[in-house]
């Protein structure tokens, strides 16, 4: 929690339980970062305070993390209740996807560095500094983006079960994960066709000998299943070993990486209610 110390008071600054929200725009959005301020001490009668700072998004490996200048529309007033602080910023379509990119599935950390000034003469420098940070979940902040429109949010969640094949390949998604965000694309590829292991149950490979061998529109609904598992299978197998003439030559980008874990975990998900 933030604190600034004037002369006989205090002000504490704490996020809110829904720390951001989005207002949609055309091209650029308003983000506005929610906290609570309240007063301790003795302040003088009506004090006011204006707030205005920047906003930064931290640990982005390669990344300049600043985001944009934050101001409250109006006055601070010190109060011993909790007032709400809306502190706002813009962000165009190209920063929000660039943002996306970088943070690529990871849980946002964003960093506020506050100036709050005391509008009534004090006879004393009436600015005060400090420094917020915030951790805003991964499902959180994609929920907030898919509001505005600005992208798709899906949670998968991959049931951890006493059966080890399928924990291992749980662990090898979360792997894949942190290779896209070291940039490994092909790495992240070769986790996810790893984790398929965990998938393919026994008698795989025979129904797929027999659904292959069936024009398309005759198979089943289980069959049509079994084509797409072993074609996700052959597909990343691509990143997982090195073919001379073939896989040697692949080549595998964030949005490949991205798909093959996403299409994955959808498999292992199925698994729950499909075994």
């Amino acid at each position: 929690m933030g604190r600034l110390d004037f002369d006989g008071y205090s002000l504490n600054m704490r996020p809110q339980r829904r720390v951001v929200s989005f207002l949609p725009g055309f091209g650029a959005h308003r983000l506005t970062v929610h906290l609570e301020c309240t007063a301790t001490g003795t302040w003088p009668e009506d004090a006011a305070h204006s707030v205005t700072g920047a906003l930064w998004a931290t640990d982005l490996p390669g990344h300049s993390g600043w985001l944009g200048h934050l101001m409250l529309p109006g006055p601070l007033k010190a109060a011993e209740f909790a007032v709400t602080v809306g502190l706002e910023v813009t962000l165009t379509d190209a920063q929000l996807a660039a943002l996306e990119q970088a943070r690529s599935g990871a849980d946002l950390r964003l960093r506020l560095d506050l100036v709050v000034t005391a509008l009534a003469p004090t006879g004393k420098w009436p600015a005060r500094s400090t420094q917020e940070q915030i951790d805003i979940p991964h499902t959180e902040w994609s929920k907030e983006i898919t509001e505005i429109g600005h992208g798709a949010f899906v949670t998968v969640l991959v049931p951890i079960t006493d059966n080890p094949d399928r924990a291992t390949a749980a662990r090898r998604l979360r792997e894949a994960q942190t290779a896209i965000r070291s940039g490994d694309f092909e790495a992240a590829v070769a986790k996810a066709r790893t984790a398929l292991d965990g998938v393919r149950p026994p008698g795989h490979q025979a129904a797929y000998s027999q659904a292959v061998n069936k024009k398309a529109k005759e198979r089943t609904q289980d069959e049509r299943w079994t084509m797409l598992l072993q074609a996700a299978y052959d597909l990343f197998g691509g990143a997982h070993h090195d073919d001379p003439g073939t896989t040697e030559h692949f080549t595998w980008s964030r949005a490949d990486a991205v798909t093959a874990i996403a299409t994955t975990a959808g498999l292992l998900s199925r698994l729950d209610k499909h075994p």
